[in-house]
């Protein structure tokens, strides 16, 4: 639009500035409205139904020299509930989840029930989808028990060339010796080959030695029921998917315009 127009006696006449500021201001709206439809058709939910983690528990672990703080929410009762864990000394509040039945990866912020989508090459290549550690059988040899007290038993092996040193609980609590398992598998690191009764005596602590001296450390500081569970509805937790080209979020979003014109 040009800034100068000309009249009937072929004079230059200025514009009505009022109407090019009001077109301005229109456009501007139009332009920000479609913003938000499209960055809204960027999200999709994480998925649907009601999920509950009844108990909670803390890790301490080390490798290579860093240590991590994190806390891990689970529920022994319902073995399909997704994954959830937080580094607590970590750069953000966000926390890991991930969904084992649906393959899917991401970081939510439970305060917003708002995140991000971790593409699944992503997630593997970090090692985000965990590893394979598992219980070895009743009959394997691989490891010894040793020292014994009230409150804990210890067993120890060597794996190729590693020692490892590990201390379950005396008390028998197979739903909190299933929750560090699954904590476990969800680290990445090498797939641990655990002693049987590592699945009914929960794992206190683990010490794994190479040629260089202490590769790996982790023990297990509070394992706690909650009062009051943490429960979230999975179709209220917005992603953004990085995975959501613009070509499919501009069809779904002429689709929706084409249906609500339809209506009226």
């Amino acid at each position: 639009m040009g800034l100068l127009s000309t009249g009937a006696a072929g004079q230059d006449v200025a514009p009505d500035t009022a109407a090019v500021d009001s077109a301005r201001l229109a456009q501007l709206a139009v332009q920000a409205e479609l913003s938000r439809e499209v960055d809204a058709l960027s999200h999709s939910n994480l998925g649907s139904g009601q999920f509950t983690w009844t108990h909670v528990g803390q890790f301490l672990l080390e490798r290579a020299g860093r240590q991590q703080k994190q806390v891990f929410w689970n529920n022994p009762k319902a073995s399909a509930t997704p994954h959830i864990w937080q580094v607590v000394n970590g750069p953000s509040d966000a926390v890991f989840y991930l969904d084992p039945e649906e393959g899917r990866a991401a970081t939510i912020d439970l305060e917003t029930l708002q995140g991000n989508f971790i593409p699944a090459n992503i997630a593997a290549k970090a090692g985000f989808t965990g590893n394979q550690t598992q219980f070895l059988s009743k009959k394997s040899t691989v490891w010894t028990q040793g020292e014994t007290t009230d409150s804990t038993r210890v067993y120890t092996a060597t794996i190729d060339s590693e020692s490892m040193r590990l201390t379950l609980r005396s008390k028998k609590d197979a739903d909190q010796a299933k929750a560090v398992y699954e904590w476990m598998r969800l680290q990445p690191l090498e797939r641990i080959d655990l002693p049987h009764a590592a699945r009914k005596f929960p794992i206190q602590s683990l010490e794994r030695t190479d040629d260089k001296g202490t590769a790996l450390t982790f023990k297990v500081t509070d394992w706690t029921a909650l009062e009051e569970p943490l429960e979230v509805d999975a179709s209220e937790l917005s992603i953004k998917d990085p995975e959501r080209d613009l070509r499919t979020i501009a069809k779904e979003w002429a689709a929706e315009k084409k249906a609500n014109s339809d209506k009226e």
